[in-house]
């Protein structure tokens, strides 16, 4: 991951710490015990307000998080929250809230105007972890009656996430392949009780992940599972970190090893804990069984539960319980329905023209082929395979196969496999032919009707690196090495290909070319059930798992790994490194892992990356007219010179009538997004504070200057957006050249001794400096954790899950929820724990 030079970092400590004393957002929230900070900055659009609508009659809330609302609440700037009832507004939460982050849990208190007699509406908002949940998630709204001046609500988000440790979930045993990832949990945990008493000490745990700190749940960061022992000062203690499936005489286990410190008299050092699998097919959403051994220092649980069944006998028995043409995965419980693509007649052609005439889950209209046909060759008439609505479940998503079509090579039958999945967003929505061959034809369907789930393609931190510009939606990425190709495709299943049929629902595939160009020995590389993420070294890993068996080590699945490099002048191809430990390797140089950097400004009118190596001459955009101008919705017209703010906004790159919108606070460049945004604060005076504006360029190759465009704009900020061809890669002048005269920390050599001692001295005076105020800063906790976000920011730190969730029923028992003065009541088994904070 790129950084900046230890020179220049420490040209940049003083002013980075100057600009931290003055940010107190209550949106970036401290978890004390960690050192760590929640920025949930995200959850506030700047284009438009959340917009809540619910079963109680005529009433919508409209609100932001972490800013006033953009939409005024009747007439009236200061509110964060605006309820509407029968086309009247109502203030029931002004900005700022209250933000309440003990107990592990996160809490926005919000107060509004009168509700009744004295009372005033309140509105309470926990913020709870869910790894998959997007950022652009919105808020839960628990029922409330008429009348009622009190409402709760959940919001679940990545953003309230703390650090996650995961393992390979997959294991493979006497050629019967074994898959625990359904039962990890993304936002809540298992809490099994020790015995029937409330109060006693219970386990806590996750599956092939560290558990998800909340509430009751504020257990060591690396831990499988761990004690909560409510009569203990130190309540959690670890019984075990994180650990991969294995088999051991004949069960199905998982380990978590080196938990606490074992400080019974019994010669073993550290806390561990097994759980036991046991197959029943039946089982779903279960939870683990205490059976002892906590006296020894090795807690022992036993699971009866679908998941520790094989793949192979859960695909036999969803075939056993399947419906006309729908299939439920025996494991998640989540159903594929494909009757709607019922009763129509489809078609696909092959290599030489010949149409082939199919129907989803039933014959074909006319009798060309022979009653019951479910695949007619048009040509000939040949049945390919006779209809039936038994879809069939596997792990890429389900499949038809249509069998005793006419008979072929050695008397045998032809038959036909339809296989559905969930692709790419935006890719090709119609059957594609995939291989014909005279006794079998396998066709493949893109359709949002096999998406049980896409998983995020983004980092889980708070410097997000978002990989989504490298899906693809028509054609693989295809890396070629003598006569092997590796088909990609980034966190999705891999785009349909003819001749290509790699086990569907796979997003890497390995396969020999043969000297006419056809593919042969296809082995799955892993399927996308995981999002990438951060290792230890801030690089972006991207792991595929449950691929094709390891020749070499058939107890495990093939897997992929794809390291992200940020490299700014490489849009890049992956590059296979390695196999190893049946793994293969990949690397990828692209500026899409560079995600948001940090640049600069030079006078005049300059713009550079924080890397140094790229420069933008945005007096460009001024070649016909001096000042753009941009008219708002609200009858504003506005006046935009990036480049001679001093001569024409009072110091102002935005202007109106007269009021500056602020001076240049930041240059960031999101290669990500492919995007550079210059941020300007402390322009002329808003009621009790100052004017903002924000200028979003967008590199566009066909547009030439562009013209900026209002985005958003309230009381006292605006944003824009310009489309533009000046920040694409042909405008940058390269700086690469002239690294040699330009030390990391910013400064030219000065070739005088003179020039060299002033040199000198500046620079041990501003390290003083900086040293000094960052004593006097850290002396204060939660100071200490607001600077390591930024810390995060300046070193580029870049900040398959089954969700059970648990309404709570009534209003007066989420009132409930919400009182944390005792943490050790209302703990009940319910998902949503942390509620009771």
């Amino acid at each position: 991951m790129s950084k900046f030079d230890g020179l220049l970092f420490f040209y940049s400590l003083s002013a980075v710490i100057t600009s931290a004393l003055t940010v107190t957002s209550f949106c970036e929230v401290p978890e004390h015990n960690l050192s760590l900070v929640y920025n949930l900055t995200k959850l506030s659009s700047n284009k438009e307000d959340v917009v809540i609508k619910h079963d109680y009659p005529n009433e919508t809330i409209r609100m932001q998080l972490c800013s006033p609302l953009i939409k005024k609440c009747n007439n009236q700037d200061g509110y964060a929250i605006c309820l509407v009832k029968n086309n009247t507004e109502k203030g029931i939460g002004k900005f700022p809230p209250e933000v309440d982050s003990r107990l592990g849990r996160i809490l926005f208190n919000f107060t509004g105007d009168n509700c009744l007699y004295k009372i005033k509406y309140t509105v309470q908002i926990i913020i709870q972890c869910d790894f998959d949940a997007e950022n652009n998630s919105h808020p839960e709204l628990f029922p409330h009656g008429d009348g009622q001046c009190n409402l709760f609500m959940v919001w679940k988000t990545a953003l309230a996430c703390g650090p996650r440790f995961q393992t390979n979930c997959t294991v493979v045993n006497n050629g019967l392949h074994y898959d625990l990832s359904p039962l990890t949990r993304s936002s809540n945990n298992y809490v099994i009780r020790m015995r029937n008493e409330m109060k006693l000490p219970k386990i806590v745990l996750n599956v092939c992940q560290s558990i998800i700190r909340q509430y009751d749940s504020m257990c060591p960061i690396k831990s499988g599972a761990c004690l909560d022992d409510p009569e203990k000062l130190n309540r959690f203690s670890s019984l075990g970190e994180v650990k991969p499936p294995f088999f051991k005489n004949g069960n199905l286990q998982i380990e978590y090893q080196d938990g606490a410190m074992c400080t019974k008299n019994i010669n073993t050092t550290h806390v561990k804990t097994t759980i036991i699998f046991k197959c029943i097919l039946e089982a779903t959403e279960t939870i683990p069984e205490y059976i002892g051994g906590g006296d020894d220092c090795h807690y022992q649980l036993v699971w009866y539960t679908a998941a520790a069944c094989s793949i192979e006998s859960l695909r036999e028995y969803s075939v056993k319980t399947a419906g006309k043409c729908s299939i439920t995965n025996p494991i998640t419980n989540f159903t594929y329905n494909l009757q709607s693509l019922m009763n129509t007649d489809f078609t696909v052609i092959n290599t030489n023209g010949i149409t082939y005439k199919f129907r989803v889950c039933g014959a074909v209209t006319d009798n060309a082929c022979g009653t019951g046909t479910g695949i007619c060759n048009s040509k000939d008439s040949t049945s390919l395979g006779r209809a039936n609505t038994n879809l069939t479940w596997q792990q890429g998503g389900p499949y038809l196969n249509y069998t005793n079509g006419n008979l072929c090579e050695n008397g045998m039958h032809h038959y036909t496999v339809i296989g559905f999945f969930c692709g790419s967003e935006g890719s090709f929505n119609q059957p594609l032919l995939m291989e014909d061959y005279p006794c079998q034809t396998v066709i493949h369907w893109n359709t949002h009707l096999a998406c049980e789930k896409r998983i995020k393609c983004a980092t889980n931190n708070d410097d997000e690196i978002n990989l989504t510009p490298l899906i693809q939606s028509k054609n693989n990425y295809i890396v070629k090495a003598n006569d092997t190709e590796f088909h990609i495709n980034i966190c999705r299943p891999l785009v349909p290909t003819r001749g290509l049929t790699c086990a569907h629902g796979s997003a890497a595939c390995k396969v020999s070319v043969t000297s006419n160009n056809e593919y042969t020995n296809e082995i799955s590389l892993g399927f996308p059930e995981e999002s990438p993420i951060l290792n230890k070294d801030l690089q972006i890993i991207l792991r595929y798992i449950g691929g094709s068996q390891c020749p070499e080590n058939p107890v495990k699945s093939i897997s992929s790994n794809f390291t992200f490099v940020c490299d700014n002048n490489n849009q890049g191809l992956p590059v296979y490194k390695t196999y190893v430990n049946c793994t293969y390797v990949f690397e990828w140089n692209t500026s899409i892992a560079c995600g948001a950097v940090i640049g600069g400004w030079t006078p005049p009118c300059i713009i550079k990356d924080g890397f140094l190596s790229y420069e933008y001459d945005l007096s460009l955009l001024y070649k016909k007219e001096q000042i753009h101008h941009v008219k708002g919705k609200q009858g504003k017209e506005y006046s935009i010179n990036i480049c001679g703010g001093e001569k024409y906004c009072k110091g102002s790159a935005v202007c109106h009538e007269g009021n500056g919108y602020g001076s240049l606070k930041s240059v960031i460049f999101d290669y990500s997004r492919d995007d550079v945004k210059l941020k300007y604060s402390n322009g002329s005076k808003c009621n009790n504070n100052s004017y903002t504006s924000e200028v979003r360029f967008i590199c566009n190759d066909s547009i030439g200057i562009g013209a900026p465009k209002l985005l958003l704009e309230s009381q006292c900020s605006a944003e824009f957006e310009w489309h533009t061809e000046m920040i694409c890669a042909k405008h940058a002048n390269s700086r690469v050249t002239d690294r040699e005269k330009v030390p990391s920390s910013g400064i030219l050599l000065v070739s005088s001794s003179h020039g060299k001692h002033a040199g000198a001295i500046a620079g041990i005076v501003l390290t003083v400096i900086a040293v000094l105020a960052a004593l006097i800063y850290f002396r204060n906790p939660e100071k200490r954790a607001c600077f390591r976000s930024w810390i995060n920011l300046l070193s580029f730190r870049r900040g398959a899950n089954r969700v059970q969730y648990c309404r709570v029923d009534t209003t007066e028992e989420a009132r409930l929820l919400f009182d944390a003065s005792d943490p050790t009541q209302c703990q009940t088994d319910s998902d949503d724990d942390l509620l009771h904070a």
